[in-house]
């Protein structure tokens, strides 16, 4: 296994706006997509990690956040995320299907890259994704979307926060200050977004999904989401929207086996073997060390999508 690789960072021209990217690694791609607010360096620590395995990490600022070109205004919504990141790929010539990975926003953002873009996607892993409660509150209940948008970094737990505060002062600040309008309306597109029936139809086609909520969420509820399911059921894990920034080592050794079980779902779909230790799962193969003691929440009968 090969060491840690430590990231770098570039500026990429992608139809004539600039984006933000760190990259580490070499291997197979990975691209990772950060929560709202933010950027790919508060997730560092626990992204990095999975180079040892071999796996190239990419992980843009996505547009308007960390020094990229945002949108324009009018056109802020998920398939213009979707389209740059998109061109993006296209621009760096990565070569292969990427695993993606999309935390908050990011997640909403991943479900629509792999609807626009099915060729440029190997699976997704979909860490307290937005998309689940259109036209009502996903977390918070009763609060505004500005309350909401105030209440992002609260919601991380007193760990997180006192372990991520120099990357997330560096990262949420200038955001906040360059592109105070951009933030706003991002944040409204987070708690109105529906991407239900396109992650169904993404499950159906056959795509390795895993949606990762935490137990102690509140600001983004898995809504209409929680009733999606394919090959495997979702992971519940205990912590808040931003446990995987106060538990790297944790975070990266979900990504690790999240990324085994969907090399082993393409395998079984192309008809080729794959061994399981006598009466296991596929899920049995992600990691508990943050597990909620009930693998699902009361709700409602997980449907799976056709």
């Amino acid at each position: 296994m090969t060491p840690t690789t430590a990231p770098t960072w570039r500026t990429v021209d992608v139809d004539g706006a600039a984006v933000r990217v760190m990259e580490a690694g070499t291997g197979d791609p990975l691209l990772f997509l950060h929560g709202w607010g933010l950027s790919p360096q508060t997730y560092a620590a626990g992204v990095t990690r999975l180079t040892s395995a071999g796996i190239k990490v990419i992980a843009p600022a996505l547009p308007g956040f960390g020094g990229s070109d945002g949108p324009p205004l009018r056109g802020i919504d998920l398939p213009a995320y979707g389209h740059r990141i998109g061109r993006l790929l296209d621009v760096l010539d990565v070569g292969k299907p990427a695993f993606v990975v999309g935390h908050s926003f990011g997640g909403g953002v991943a479900i629509q890259l792999a609807t626009d873009r099915p060729e440029l996607v190997r699976s997704l892993t979909l860490i307290n994704s937005v998309g689940g409660a259109p036209g009502q509150r996903t977390g918070l209940v009763g609060a505004s979307w500005l309350r909401w948008m105030l209440g992002a970094v609260t919601e991380l737990s007193p760990r997180a926060i006192a372990r991520s505060t120099p990357s997330m002062v560096r990262d949420f600040v200038p955001n906040a200050l360059r592109k105070p309008i951009t933030m706003a309306l991002t944040a409204r597109l987070a708690l109105t977004s529906d991407l239900s029936a396109q992650a169904a139809t993404l499950v159906a086609i056959g795509l390795p999904v895993l949606f990762v909520w935490g137990d102690q969420d509140r600001l983004i509820l898995p809504g209409a989401l929680r009733e999606i399911a394919g090959d495997l059921p979702a992971e519940v894990v205990h912590g808040k929207h931003g446990w995987l920034l106060s538990e790297p080592d944790e975070f990266a050794t979900l990504l690790r086996n999240a990324l085994v079980v969907h090399a082993m779902l393409e395998r079984s779909r192309r008809g080729q073997a794959v061994v399981l230790p006598l009466g296991a799962r596929l899920s049995d193969l992600l990691p508990v060390e943050r597990r909620a003691a009930a693998r699902r929440p009361a709700g409602p009968t997980v449907r799976r999508a056709e």
